[in-house]
């Protein structure tokens, strides 16, 4: 079993599979995103192809970062369950499921203590799920200097 962050069939940041319809699909769900999220400073993201569970790590947030918002989104119909993690530990309030017919999910995630990890997991509701998916981590607020 992986902790949130480590990639289960899929490695952050980039799309998985080899054949072109598996990019293509991760390509569309990106486009997505990028096409609902305007003007947010990121501080990651990525895109892939659903697969039985898949998750990313922000090794650490930059300084002075208090929230993060977490934008995700899937395409191909059927649902995903989604969690956050924060410094190791699981963000409840954070937690959701979206539905993967390219509508955007966002929630604001307190970031606890300096430069912390910030994570996500993802698990399809059916276990035949196909479409691609891809989600950003923004700032939010930032402690005045």
């Amino acid at each position: 079993m992986s902790r949130i962050g480590e990639p289960v069939g899929a490695t952050p940041g980039a799309t998985t599979g080899t054949d072109s319809g598996a990019t293509a699909v991760a390509d569309e769900a990106k486009a997505v995103l990028e096409g609902l999220v305007v003007e947010r400073e990121s501080i990651g993201g990525g895109s892939g192809v659903l697969v039985p569970q898949f998750g990313n790590t922000h090794p650490a947030t930059p300084d002075g970062v208090v929230s993060v918002t977490f934008a995700f989104t899937c395409t191909g119909g059927g649902e995903v369950k989604l969690r956050n993690e924060v410094g190791g530990k699981d963000v409840p309030s954070a937690a959701g499921t979206q539905t993967c017919d390219g509508s955007l999910y966002q929630t604001s995630v307190d970031v606890s203590g300096p430069a912390a990890a910030i994570g996500f997991m993802a698990t399809p509701v059916e276990d035949d799920a196909d479409g691609g998916y891809a989600y950003a981590y923004y700032v939010e607020k930032k402690n005045l200097p």
